[in-house]
C-alpha cells in the first residue's frame, strides 16, 4: 500500500528506534522473559531455522483469522496464483481486499461503479468458506481523482460521499461480515487531518461529521455488518487513540452506529512494547466495543541491515508474534474479538518492500510460499490463549 500512510510509518520507526530502545521505554512484560539460563543458550547464534509444524491457524478458532490478498490485475493477484490461494484456504478463514475496494477503484468515474474484481474476490471467499472484511469505504488516501476536484457546497459533498458509502454497501450488503467505514482520519497528535499533503478532502469539505454520516450510512445500507473505524499508529500513539475513544465515546452517546476499533498494527520487531500495546487495546476493550487487529506485520531489519533472513532473527520474529497475538488474546475478550489479520501472504507481496533500502520480511510465509517461524509464533499463541 504505497500512500501517504508512509512518511508517517518511517517517522514512526526512526523515532522509536532512536528513543526507545529494546521495549519503546515501556515495562517489560516479565511473564514472557526467558529465565537466566534460557538468555544464555539465546545468546548462542541459531544456524537452522526452527520447525514449522502448524497444520491450519485458522483451526479451532472461533473467530476471523485473515489475510489481506491482491486481486483484480495486480501480478500477485490471489485469483491467477494457485500457491496464494492454496495458503488461504488453509489457514485463514477470512480476506481482506488490499486495493481493489478502495474508493478509486470502485468508483472511477462520478457515474460509474465498478465492481468486477471485488465480486470475483468476494466470490472467491464465499465458494471457500471464508468471510470477507471491506476495506474501505472512506479514506482521504486512494480517492478517485473526480473526487478530488469535485466542487460544490458542504451539502454537495455530503451527498457526493454518502452516494458512495450507500451504494458500495448495498451492493455487498449481506455478503461482506464487517467494514473499515473510515479509514485514518486522525493525526497522531489526535488532531483531523486538515491542511497539508496529508490532509483530507472529506475533513476539509464536510468537517468531522463526515465520519458519523459514514457510519449512518452504512448501517442503513448494510444492517447487518460490523462497522469499524480503523488507523495506524494505535498501538504506540496515546493522542491518537484518546481521540479514537472520545470520538466513539461520541458516537455512543448519541445513538450513531460504531461495532468496533481496528488497529493496523504496522509495527517494529521491537516498537511499541507490548505492556504499551495491551493498554491501548485495553482502552477500546473498556468502550464495550470489539478490537480487530486489520493489518498486521512485523518489519525486523530495522537495525541489522541483513541480505537475507537469518535463523536468529526469524526467531525473534516467531517470539514478536507470539508475543503480539497473546497480548490480544489476553486482553481482549471473546466477545469482543473483532479477528486478527496480517497485511499480505508472502513476504515478496509486501507493502513493505522497496520503502527501504534494506530488504525485510515482515509476513509469515516467505518468497516460496513456505511457513516461517513467525507462523508458528501465531499459532502458538493462538492455542495457548484462544
Amino acid at each position: 500500500m504505497i500512500n501517504l500512510r508512509i512518511i508517517s510509518l518511517l517517522l514512526f520507526t526512526c523515532i522509536g528506534l532512536i528513543a526507545c530502545g529494546s521495549d519503546g521505554g515501556h515495562q517489560v512484560d516479565k511473564s514472557k522473559l526467558p529465565d537466566k539460563q534460557e538468555d544464555n543458550n539465546q545468546q548462542e547464534k541459531l544456524t537452522e531455522f526452527t520447525p514449522v509444524t502448524v497444520a491450519s491457524l485458522k483451526e479451532g478458532v472461533d473467530f476471523p483469522i485473515g489475510v489481506a490478498v491482491p486481486a483484480g490485475n495486480y501480478g500477485s493477484s490471489i485469483l491467477l496464483s494457485e500457491e496464494r490461494q492454496n495458503l488461504a484456504i488453509q489457514h485463514f478463514n477470512q480476506l481482506s481486499a488490499e486495493n481493489i475496494m478502495k474508493m478509486d477503484a470502485l468508483h472511477p468515474t462520478q457515474d460509474t461503479f465498478n465492481f468486477t474484481d471485488a465480486d470475483n474476490l468476494v466470490n472467491f471467499a464465499s465458494n471457500n468458506g471464508l468471510s470477507m472484511h471491506g476495506h474501505v469505504l472512506v479514506w482521504h488516501s486512494q480517492t478517485a481523482s473526480w473526487m478530488r476536484s469535485f466542487t460544490g457546497d458542504k451539502q454537495a459533498w455530503i451527498e457526493m460521499m454518502e452516494n458512495h458509502v450507500t451504494t458500495v454497501a448495498t451492493h455487498f450488503a449481506g455478503r461482506l461480515k464487517s467494514w473499515d467505514v473510515v479509514n485514518e482520519a486522525f493525526l497522531d497528535d489526535g488532531n483531523y487531518r486538515n491542511t497539508g499533503d496529508s490532509g483530507s478532502i472529506w475533513y476539509q469539505n464536510i468537517g468531522a461529521e463526515f465520519i458519523e454520516r459514514a457510519f449512518i450510512a452504512a448501517r442503513a445500507a448494510d444492517p447487518d455488518a460490523e462497522l469499524y473505524y480503523n488507523d495506524y499508529n494505535l498501538s504506540s500513539s496515546a493522542a491518537k487513540l484518546g481521540a479514537v475513544v472520545n470520538m466513539v465515546k461520541d458516537f455512543q452517546n448519541r445513538n450513531i452506529p460504531i461495532d468496533g476499533v481496528g488497529f493496523q498494527m504496522h509495527i517494529s520487531g521491537n516498537y511499541p512494547g507490548i505492556s504499551a500495546i495491551k493498554a491501548q487495546f485495553q482502552k477500546v476493550v473498556d468502550l464495550g466495543i470489539k478490537v480487530k487487529i486489520t493489518e498486521l506485520d512485523i518489519r525486523m531489519n530495522t537495525a541489522e541491515n541483513l541480505d537475507e533472513l537469518t535463523p536468529d532473527i526469524a526467531e525473534k520474529q516467531k517470539k514478536r508474534y507470539y508475543d503480539v497475538i497473546s497480548a490480544y488474546l489476553t486482553t481482549v475478550p471473546s466477545a469482543q474479538r473483532g479477528g486478527i489479520t496480517v497485511w499480505g501472504i508472502s513476504d515478496v507481496d509486501s507493502w513493505i518492500i522497496g520503502l527501504y533500502d534494506s530488504p525485510d520480511w515482515p509476513l509469515l510465509f516467505n518468497a516460496e510460499f513456505e511457513g516461517k517461524p513467525a507462523l508458528q509464533g501465531v499459532a502458538d499463541a493462538l492455542a495457548e490463549f484462544k
